[in-house]
């Protein structure tokens, strides 16, 4: 009996093909969607400030990666700090 090796690219295509959609998917999807009404909200303040977090992170990221020379994650991340800092004045 001849034993058979995946390669790789067809070991990829199978991790990157979706599922059939049974009931793990399902519940998966419902708990997402459960968590993104849980956190979904119209107050100005709250989004301002997620924003606001988001960019501190975003920039906080490509910092990191900034010191060794590395690329940044997110290039249009300190643009769009800027664009928020300069509305908020």
């Amino acid at each position: 009996m001849k034993h058979q090796i995946p390669s790789v690219s067809s070991s990829l295509l199978r991790l990157t093909q979706p599922s059939s959609g049974g009931a793990s998917d399902t519940s998966t999807l419902e708990l997402l969607s459960r968590w993104k009404q849980e956190d979904a909200t119209n107050n100005a303040e709250e989004i301002r400030t997620a924003e606001r977090e988001l960019s501190e992170f975003k920039n906080a990221m490509n910092e990191s990666r900034a010191e060794p020379g590395e690329s940044p994650l997110y290039p249009l991340a300190q643009f769009f700090f800027w664009i928020q800092t300069r509305s908020a004045s």
